[in-house]
This record gives structure tokens, C-alpha cells and sequence, in this order.
């Protein structure tokens, strides 16, 4: 009997010099939101990304997944690495061309936030699912639409974060990473940008 290919998320930077895959990934897996904080955005405007990143409330889209699912395929020489405070998330980027890469909390988490300019493929909603939701709104630039918040509110959302971060945790699925060495530091040292 054929063994069934895992489904795959392909990323890639925005000069395709950095190439990365989520393996596997299903929307169960998956998190889809947007978050609208104010780190979110200065991380964009840092990196001069924001025409390409937010979106015209200053929302930044993410697809959560277990950072143990997260595989660089080319390119890793060009990790980088950015907090907005010395306690700010990591927020990874490519330095070949400025792409967001993600965000992650430290280690001992066991998720990456993808940030949708790093994400290159077509069949984006049929492997991580819809867009569930919207985080943060009271930091958008401007009052946003029912229609882009997605199904789920703030509070559920979140609870359902926390609950998927949980059993992520359990499984053990903050390792191996892409991001953290063996004794827990990150792979490449932080620029702290303070804002």
C-alpha cells in the first residue's frame, strides 16, 4: 500500500533566496487569524514591509503552527532576528529581502506565527483552514469591517490558542526547531529595535 503524502505548506521569501515548508499541515493543525497590535505593525514599518504586510487596518494575517512542523529547505544563512523590547517576541525575518518570517515567544513554546508575506502557496485556505478570527482590533488603524474580523471574537479565539498551544506543548511539538538551539537561545542573535 502507497504511504499518503503529508500535506505541505510551501514558503518562500520575497527574492526566493530562503525556502521553508510546514509538514504536515491541516486546518485542525492550523491557526488562521489577524492580529492587529501595534508590535505587529511596527515589525512591518521596521523592516519596510508594511505595503506588503498589513492590510489596510494594519492588520498582519498569521497562520500558527507547531515549530517542530517548520523546516527550512534553502536560504537559512539569511535568518534573522528582531525584538521591539528586550522581553518582545522573536520575530524572525530574511535578511536577503526584508520578508517577515514569523514570530515566536521563546523555546520553550511550541509554535511559530507565519506571517502570510512568507507564505507561497495557492492553497493557503484548503490546508490551514479560514481565517478564524481577529486579535487586537482596538490597535487597528481604523474601525474594521464586520466582514474581515472572521467567525470567532477575540475571547474565543483566544481560548482556542491557548488550548491548541497546550496540547502542542504536551506532544512536545516545541522541538526539533528551526529557531532555538539545544540549550534554548536562538539560533542567530537578536537585534533588539527598541521603538
Amino acid at each position: 500500500m502507497e504511504q499518503a503524502i503529508p500535506p505541505t505548506l510551501s514558503l518562500s521569501c520575497q527574492c526566493k533566496k530562503m525556502k521553508a515548508k510546514v509538514e504536515p499541515i491541516s486546518p485542525k493543525q492550523a491557526n488562521h487569524l489577524t492580529c492587529y497590535c501595534s508590535d505587529c505593525q511596527k515589525f512591518a514599518v521596521v523592516l519596510n514591509r508594511d505595503d506588503q504586510v498589513l492590510n489596510e487596518y494594519a492588520g498582519t494575517t498569521i497562520v500558527q503552527v507547531p515549530i517542530a512542523h517548520f523546516k527550512f529547505t534553502d536560504g537559512k544563512e539569511n535568518l534573522a532576528c528582531l525584538r521591539l523590547t528586550e522581553k518582545g517576541l522573536y520575530r524572525w525575518y530574511a535578511k536577503c529581502c526584508n520578508t517577515p518570517i514569523g514570530n515566536t515567544l521563546n523555546a520553550g513554546w511550541p509554535f511559530i506565527g507565519i506571517i502570510h508575506s512568507f507564505i507561497d502557496d495557492d492553497r493557503l485556505v484548503e490546508k490551514a483552514g479560514e481565517m478564524k478570527g481577529s486579535v487586537h482590533i482596538k490597535e487597528a488603524s481604523s474601525r474594521v469591517p464586520e466582514r474581515l474580523l472572521g467567525p470567532q471574537g477575540h475571547t474565543k479565539l483566544l481560548l482556542a490558542t491557548l488550548q491548541k498551544l497546550a496540547l502542542w506543548k504536551l506532544q512536545g511539538k516545541n522541538k526539533p526547531s528551526e529557531f532555538f538551539d539545544s540549550n534554548s537561545q536562538p539560533v542567530v542573535v537578536a537585534q533588539i529595535q527598541a521603538h
